[in-house]
Order: structure tokens, then C-alpha cells, then sequence
């Protein structure tokens, strides 16, 4: 999927940040060196799991952006365990990225993986966002 199907979620920078030479011969040719960049579902995709692997309080302009599930690591796989990191799992993607629309989220012991919880988040790019402005009014010294 491209910007086309979802031209609301916009066009940013791949994850990890990586650069690719391009030109002649394509990529991996000898070309000038270019920033990989995506859009679309890959975009929103790759902003979700920089969401959740954010911890809280780690971004200063943004003190509540993140949900912090690397504090789980050494957690039990308990149910009241799993549902805590299904809960702050959700509360971060709707706090944190408005460009979907969160279904379900659910996380579970991994079968025999004794190391392992699968969370599994059903979420939509929301189709009908519309963009939003902001007007600032300045007034000049003088001005009546």
C-alpha cells in the first residue's frame, strides 16, 4: 500500500534509519546515497512499534508519548501480568498515534516459549481523518 491509499498518514522516514545508494544500476548502484524513506500502512506500521518500544518519560517535549513494554522483560507470564501489558499497550496507541483506530489489542503466553508473550494489536488507518490547522493571531505594535 502506498500514500495513494492512505494520503492522510503522509510519507517520513524508514526504521532504523538507513541510507541506499541508487542510480545507475538501481539500488546498490553508483548513484548518489539517498535516505530510505516509506509511506502508507508500512509508515504507520513502523511509527507503532517505535510507539510501544518508547519508554514513558523518555522524550522530553513529549513526557506521556510511549508505552514503555520493555519493563515487562523480567515480568512473569501471569495473566494479570499479560493483561497490564495489554492495557498500557492500548492506552499508548490511542494517546499516541491518531492515524488508527484500535480495535483489539491481546496479549498471551507463547505456547511452550517460556520467555514469550505475543501481543496481537487489530487496528485500522483511519480513512476519514481529516487534517487539522492551527491559526495564530499576531497583532502589530501600532495596528488598530
Amino acid at each position: 500500500m502506498t500514500t495513494d491509499d492512505y494520503p492522510q498518514v503522509g510519507r517520513g522516514w524508514a526504521f532504523p534509519p538507513r541510507w541506499e545508494r541508487t542510480g545507475v544500476g538501481g539500488t546498490g548502484g553508483t548513484g548518489p546515497v539517498d535516505l530510505v524513506t516509506n509511506d502508507g500502512a508500512e509508515h504507520v506500521g513502523e511509527a507503532l512499534v517505535l510507539l510501544l518500544r518508547t519508554m514513558i518519560g523518555s522524550r522530553v517535549m513529549r513526557p506521556d508519548l510511549g508505552a514503555g513494554v520493555d519493563r515487562y522483560v523480567f515480568e512473569p507470564r501471569t495473566s494479570e501480568a499479560c493483561h497490564r501489558l495489554a492495557d498500557d499497550v492500548r492506552r499508548a496507541l490511542v494517546l499516541g498515534e491518531p492515524r488508527v483506530i484500535v480495535d483489539a489489542v491481546q496479549a498471551v503466553p507463547a505456547g511452550e516459549a517460556d520467555d514469550r508473550v505475543d501481543v496481537t494489536i487489530e487496528f485500522r488507518i483511519d480513512r476519514h481523518r481529516r487534517p487539522t490547522s492551527l491559526v495564530v493571531p499576531f497583532y502589530l505594535a501600532g495596528a488598530s
